[in-house]
């Protein structure tokens, strides 16, 4: 039984003469980008979350080079991120001239640790950036202490969180500005890459909307306020976006389903095999990352039997070789440096066969079998 990791042909499938029909219209139409269909987004995320401002982006990326440009980020500012995690959180940080403060993680679930973010605040940090990974949320409210004495703003970093919550609010709306990804892979994922940045912040809101489209204001063109960027949405993603919304929350119902199911089930390999069982919040899975002490075995275990994972991330940020710059040494981040060499992903989207999850599970449980019998 051969089970793929994101299997798109699945994903798309019901959505095929949707697609085509979406293309075809936004092809003749004469209105490619930044038009009614992103505003129809906007104005979809806006009540889906609560959100005063929604403003939809290129990608994520994207997003958050807009929103830490608003936040005045540049040239002498430091700014707080995790030591695990996907570049873009740290990368967007240099890009604009700024200095990344990597922060050490959780040892299980790999979110910031809020005691080792007040740590490491400097006299030049302005921002810090909190980002929910896979399935797991970090500890807003304990972040949001640690910004308020220190004078920090939060961007949350809710890529793949569309649709969480935590004490009664939305993930993305904890901070001073978030954000959704929309790239394929993504919970809501679209037919190209996308985001969506979301604020209360009348100014931040502001400045995005102007900052992604080369600086106007959307009211009169080719009057420049500042010196922006071309990082605006596609129509043709953003109609399928609108389109996908619709039956979001069953898709995420059923992403939980799976989720839920892998917990129940690898929670007794403890402590070989370790999973993130927190109840605390309401979780939507994007990935399902489990830790393994025998990670590399297993994953050759389950390709053999035609079982497809994925390795996120091989390497902590501060020793990847795009930030030797700023001279850190193995063993300054301990927790970021070992989750690498045991997490694996393991196939979870909305479409997945009930058949497929148990295969999954029934290889890892006999993996975990066979390495008892051995030890």
């Amino acid at each position: 039984m051969k089970v793929p990791f994101f299997n798109y042909a699945a994903r798309y499938k019901e959505d095929r003469e949707k697609i085509k029909e979406i293309v075809y219209q936004v092809g003749t139409s004469d209105q490619f980008i930044l038009k009614e269909h992103a505003a129809e987004l906007e104005d979809n995320i806006r009540a889906y979350t609560g959100a005063k401002h929604a403003i939809a982006t290129a990608n994520g990326t994207a997003a958050l080079t807009l929103i830490l440009r608003a936040m005045g980020v540049g040239p002498g500012v430091d700014v707080l991120t995790p030591a695990f995690s996907f570049i873009s959180t740290a990368s967007t940080i240099a890009l604009l001239g700024a200095r990344p403060v990597f922060v050490d993680v959780d040892p299980l679930t790999g979110m910031m640790d809020p005691a080792d973010l007040e740590a490491r605040v400097t006299p030049k940090s302005k921002v810090v950036i909190p980002t929910h990974l896979f399935s797991v949320m970090a500890d807003m409210a304990a972040i949001n202490e640690v910004a308020k004495r220190n004078g920090l703003l939060v961007l949350e970093d809710s890529a793949v969180m569309l649709g969480a919550r935590m004490q009664g609010k939305p993930a993305g709306m904890h901070g001073d500005a978030g954000l959704y990804s929309f790239f394929p892979a993504k919970p809501l994922g679209g037919i190209g890459d996308g985001a969506v940045i979301v604020t209360d912040d009348d100014e931040l809101g502001r400045l995005c909307r102007m900052l992604r489209n080369h600086g106007q204001d959307g009211i009169t063109r080719f009057l420049h306020h500042y010196t922006g960027y071309n990082h605006r949405m596609d129509e043709t993603v953003a109609a399928y976006l609108v389109h996908k919304l619709k039956r979001f929350d069953s898709l995420l119902e059923r992403r939980r389903q799976i989720g839920m199911r892998y917990d129940e089930a690898f929670a007794p390999l403890a402590p070989h095999v370790q999973v993130v069982k927190d109840a605390a919040y309401e979780r939507v899975y994007y990935t399902y990352v489990l830790q393994a002490e025998y990670r590399d075995q297993l994953r050759e275990y389950l390709a053999a039997r035609e079982i497809e994972t994925q390795v996120y991330y091989p390497r902590a940020l501060p020793l990847q070789s795009a930030f030797a710059y700023l001279g850190h040494k193995p063993g300054d981040f301990p927790h970021a440096e070992a989750i690498p060499g045991k997490a694996l992903a393991l196939p979870l989207y909305a479409e997945m066969p009930d058949a497929h999850v148990e295969h999954v599970i029934e290889t890892v449980l006999k993996f975990e079998e066979a390495v008892k019998l051995h030890a």
